[in-house]
């Protein structure tokens, strides 16, 4: 699961790190793993340092990691 964020500014990322720079990781590890999958957040939640804090970006986690709970 790539999680990243986009403030939605003009930057174009989550104010330390470019979303293009977030979407290449599907090169990168795509023909290691089982399944990849991507989540863009927006918005002042979406900042790098408060994704971990975003209620969504937790929901969206737990789906990911146990999806039958």
């Amino acid at each position: 699961m790539n999680i990243y964020g986009d403030l939605e500014d003009g930057s174009h990322s989550d104010g330390r790190v470019k979303n293009s720079s977030s979407k290449s990781l599907r090169y990168l590890v795509s023909p290691k793993v089982k399944s990849y999958k991507e989540k863009k957040f927006t918005g002042p939640m979406a900042q790098h340092s408060r994704l971990r804090k975003n209620p969504q970006v937790l929901k969206t986690a737990i789906s990911f990691l146990w999806p039958n709970s």
